[in-house]
């Protein structure tokens, strides 16, 4: 299984190069560090481990958070990001895992590997509680901006995720809102309500912030801006809460229990991400501020993915789900 790690993304960019070692205790498992020789070769040295099986791929340095991720990866084609995407549509490797700006991710894995047919923007997304682990929210910051169609592509994308990835039958969706009655929600919302309705998915409606933790329905869809406020409002109560239990309760049975609320509240870190759903490869996107074992976390997603034959499996799904619609 071979998986390729951008080396110069994220806040924390040791924790790539500690992630794609610690991976290496699975034996399946060969890495490709892509970034700028001598700054992964100088970090290396500090290292042991087994090099037939990690190897330095050049490029240049990443996106940075603070640019415009489109006009970034135009401009610098040999950025680290535009190299594993690349390495990726060679068939060099199996996928990729990048914890740098997710707009960039996002706009290269569109871009280079291209999207399904038919589709018109790729998301992101995955279970985000887990205390609900088969329930999907996306998209989750990918598209700020959607349109009532996209909703509804986000949504045949999540039924087809639910299927392959929870081996759901049928799963049910929810549109995000701020009540359950049809006529709530904004325009976006009250529009998609609409054509989900007129649709073949299997839809429940509206559904509200607490019918996620509840696992209501398999799939959420939402537009990227709310997904991602949910995504990081989850991950932070979950921190905060910790921390409160950690300090106020301290003998050892309580402290088991209490060190499950991060996992179950920062379930993306247990993945180590979430793939880009619709394009035609893996590409895995990290926190910026991703730990080594989130980093390998998210190389052994990319393993388990591959061997679901996820892509071929996603277009297969979509395909069906969409020509039901329009038919």
């Amino acid at each position: 299984m071979k998986v390729a790690v951008d080396a110069m993304g994220g806040d924390y960019p040791l924790n790539n190069i500690e992630g794609a070692i610690k991976s290496l205790e699975d034996p399946e498992i060969e890495i490709f560090l892509v970034g700028e020789p001598e700054k992964l070769t100088s970090n290396l040295k500090d290292f042991s481990y087994d090099k037939n099986r990690l190897q330095i791929i050049p490029s240049d340095e990443a996106i940075r958070m603070d640019e415009q991720p489109g006009i970034a990866i135009k401009r610098r084609p040999n950025c680290s990001i535009n190299v594993c995407s690349g390495l990726v549509k060679k068939g060099m490797i199996d996928g990729y895992v990048s914890a740098g700006n997710s707009g960039a991710t996002f706009a290269s894995s569109a871009g280079i590997l291209g999207m399904f047919e038919g589709l018109a923007k790729p998301c992101v997304g995955g279970a985000v509680f887990g205390f609900a682990p088969k329930t999907l929210v996306l998209d989750l910051g990918l598209n700020v901006e959607s349109t009532p169609e996209q909703m509804l592509d986000f949504a045949a994308l999540g039924v087809s995720q639910a299927k392959i990835l929870y081996d759901v039958k049928n799963p049910t969706v929810g549109l995000l809102s701020n009540g359950s009655e049809p006529n709530k929600g904004n325009k976006l919302v009250k529009e998609s309500f609409k054509l989900f309705e007129k649709s073949s998915i299997n839809f429940h409606g509206n559904i509200e912030g607490h019918d996620i933790a509840l696992g209501k329905v398999n799939v959420v869809v939402c537009d990227g801006f709310t997904g991602n406020i949910l995504l990081k409002a989850i991950e932070g109560f979950g921190h905060v809460i910790y921390q409160f239990l950690k300090k106020e309760i301290t003998d050892s049975k309580s402290s088991e229990k209490i060190n499950l609320i991060p996992k179950k509240t920062n379930i993306m870190r247990e993945f180590g991400g979430g793939p880009v759903f619709g394009v035609n490869g893996i590409a895995i996107v990290a926190h910026g501020s991703s730990s080594p074992t989130a980093i390998s976390n998210g190389i052994s997603t990319v393993s388990w993915l591959t061997k679901k034959d996820y892509v071929n499996q996603s277009i297969k799904e979509l395909s069906s789900i969409r020509s039901s619609i329009n038919g």
